[in-house]
């Protein structure tokens, strides 16, 4: 029995693949008895596919790749919040006034967090740290908390209420994401509030993505920045990519983890002083394939020298997560 499918042209490699095991491609419109679909998911007419077809995409899985409806999804239906919190930095929906409230008390927090971890490594405004320890006592407050007047014990306090209080860092930077961009597009770190609110204006960010912006950009999610991230040869940062294959989500949400993952590496070193620098902070490969070495920095040369760094030519983009188990023991 000759196996039926249906593709677009550019998945060239796909339709190479199935033709070499025998599988017979069908035009990719009007033809509605395929056994396997596959193409993009906007493309896919779900009311008519038969429960025996298949389509290359999961009905529904926008929840988990458009960042509003993820993020949605996590705070919403989360059985166990604190679970939450204890994998996930800090998110909210730009678009949701509610998300603007508490967004805007957890900037204050952390900002207050950031001046008096500063404030025990140099001196600083009396007055500023006065504020700082205010707006920490009024955020989480009883009567025991408000007798406290040294930095370090407010600190201490926070970090054993706080289940995110470790992913804190002393520059108080968050990331903003455009919820439905992909490939790193559009995403900007800010310290502050008036740069946030600058950044998620409609008609401020101009340049290249400006056709991108005004024709597809209805939602920015705002997230706390991991100031103090894992970092590997020699203090680049990475991201994990891992596999899973969905196969239903009611009446149980069932999922298989594949066994395999792999790194992508940011090509600069990381530096909380360089905000937007892109090679630094964005580990995407559609990002991370435009660096060229000429563009290294004297920050990315620092510690080259040291015994057991390694030379800037042996820097690798990518690792599997074999090398990875290795680089931990």
């Amino acid at each position: 029995m000759t196996h039926l499918f249906a593709t677009d042209d550019k998945f060239a490699d796909v339709v190479a693949e199935l033709e070499r095991r025998g599988w017979r491609r069908l035009p990719f419109v009007g033809c509605p008895k395929f056994d396997l679909k596959w193409t993009n998911y906007t493309k896919i007419a779900w009311t008519r596919v038969k429960p025996q077809q298949i389509v290359n995409h999961l009905h529904h899985s926008i929840l988990f790749s458009q960042k509003d409806q993820f993020t949605e999804l996590l705070y919403t239906h989360a059985v166990d919040q604190l679970q939450v919190d204890r994998c996930f930095p800090r998110t909210f929906d730009w678009s949701r006034p509610q998300d603007q409230r508490l967004l805007k008390c957890w900037f204050l927090y952390s900002e207050a967090v950031a001046v008096l971890q500063k404030s025990l490594k140099s001196t600083m405004a009396t007055d500023q740290v006065e504020v700082a320890m205010e707006v920490a006592r009024t955020l989480i407050s009883d009567n025991f908390f408000e007798r406290w007047r040294k930095e370090a014990e407010i600190l201490e306090e926070l970090r054993l209420r706080d289940q995110q209080f470790n992913a804190l860092g002393s520059n108080n930077v968050w990331i903003c994401k455009p919820s439905n961009l992909s490939q790193g597009r559009g995403i900007m770190l800010c310290s502050s509030m008036e740069e946030l609110v600058e950044i998620t204006s409609p008609g401020e960010q101009g340049g290249q993505l400006e056709a991108e912006f005004s024709s597809s950009l209805t939602k920015w999610i705002i997230q706390k920045y991991i100031e103090r991230p894992l970092l590997l040869q020699n203090g680049r940062k990475f991201d994990i990519r891992q596999w899973v294959l969905i196969t239903e989500l009611e009446p149980k949400p069932t999922a298989f983890w594949f066994y395999r993952s792999y790194l992508r590496f940011c090509s600069r070193k990381f530096d909380l002083t360089c905000l937007h620098d892109r090679f630094t902070h964005l580990s995407n490969y559609s990002v991370q394939q435009h660096f060229a070495p000429h563009q290294s920095t004297e920050i990315d040369q620092l510690g080259s020298d040291v015994p057991g760094s390694i030379p800037r030519d042996q820097l690798d983009a990518m690792w599997n997560s074999e090398q990875f188990r290795e680089s931990l023991r």
